[in-house]
């Protein structure tokens, strides 16, 4: 306990008076705009001209090229393309729970080391986390020139193509079409923004 808690404080010592610096050299590097109490850590990728919110977090993402994202943003395992614009409180949902394979949902059953304070399983039983098939370094992948409204939730393992619209507040529990439209709870195909 006494360990983490030293972990704790060094982080918030970091984040506090050295993470600043770090942001604002990154910013000049790579000609970008990232506001106040955004955080992203290593392996995550900026190729430039991107506009970071408030209270951002990024780890392992994968930023192209003029592509924003407004506030509070959450974002894991993330590769996302260039020119793309995303709205506020948009974020991942990684992980999942063995809902029909095991009696218990909590990871202490069926993972080995869940991070957690207790555990009863010795072995890795059920694969909480989905990598991509083409880039197993990323879970979630967004295409170029996508728009993404306010408050939507992306779930692992989906891979949003380029030029799509997702309405605010939707839940992306699929792949969504390369210029397709889409909104709601599970998300679903409205129309398509061209013809064929």
């Amino acid at each position: 306990m006494i360990k983490r808690k030293s972990n704790q404080l060094g982080s918030a010592l970091y984040r506090t008076f050295i993470f600043p610096f770090i942001r604002m050299g990154t910013e000049l590097k790579t000609h970008s705009i990232m506001m106040p109490k955004s955080y992203f850590h290593k392996g995550t990728i900026f190729e430039g001209h991107h506009y970071i919110g408030k209270q951002v977090y990024l780890s392992n993402v994968k930023v192209g090229y003029g592509t924003y994202i407004n506030d509070r943003g959450d974002f894991t395992n993330v590769k996302i393309g260039k020119y793309t614009s995303i709205g506020t409180d948009v974020g991942s949902l990684l992980g999942t729970h063995p809902t029909h394979t095991f009696v218990a949902m909590h990871p202490a059953f069926y993972v080995k080391d869940p991070g957690l304070s207790l555990n009863y399983s010795d072995k890795d039983a059920y694969a909480e986390y989905v990598y991509l098939k083409d880039d197993p370094n990323y879970q979630i992948s967004i295409g170029n020139d996508v728009w993404i409204g306010s408050h939507v939730k992306i779930l692992q393992g989906v891979t949003i193509g380029d030029g799509a619209v997702i309405g605010a507040g939707a839940v992306v529990t699929k792949t969504v079409e390369t210029y397709g439209i889409y909104a709601g709870v599970p998300v679903q195909k409205i129309k398509s923004r061209f013809s064929e």
